[in-house]
């Protein structure tokens, strides 16, 4: 008698799990809907997936830019290469070309200058614009 309750009782459990649908299988949900133990249930949506706008208006129209013509420029300043700046905070002017010279005047850090003249690691510059004149170290101005 307990074999064959058993075997009713297994038989059963195998019909049960038999009558449920298979992944593979055709299933009895609707579209959007998924089968879970309990019954069909509406399906998550995919990662990512934002529903769209209920209204969006149309693009508005933007009339394209006025023509306007190019800006004039001012042309560029003539570059001379004679014309540096002082580089370091101070420099001395002498007399003649060499450190023993006596000084004449002293110019301060981007002071223009305009190079006239070379001898070795010295040069005769011009500050621009006034009589000041004199022999420093090239190294000492901007390149």
């Amino acid at each position: 008698m307990n074999r064959t309750l058993a075997l009713v009782l297994g038989l059963a459990v195998c019909l049960g799990v038999l009558a449920l649908p298979q992944p593979g299988q055709a299933q009895p949900c609707p579209p959007g809907m998924i089968w879970t133990p309990g019954g069909c249930r509406p399906a998550a949506p995919p990662p990512g997936y934002y529903p769209p706008p209920r209204y969006m208006p149309p693009p508005r129209y933007v009339p394209p830019p006025r023509y306007m013509p190019p800006p004039v420029y001012a042309p560029a300043p003539v570059y001379d290469p004679a014309i540096k700046q002082v580089a370091r905070r101070s420099i001395t002017l002498r007399s003649c070309p060499g450190e023993a010279c006596p000084p004449t005047t002293a110019l301060s850090r981007g002071t223009p200058v305009q190079i006239l003249a070379w001898d070795g690691p010295f040069v005769l510059v011009h500050v621009p614009g006034s009589r000041l004149e004199g022999w420093t170290k090239r190294n000492r101005l901007t390149r």
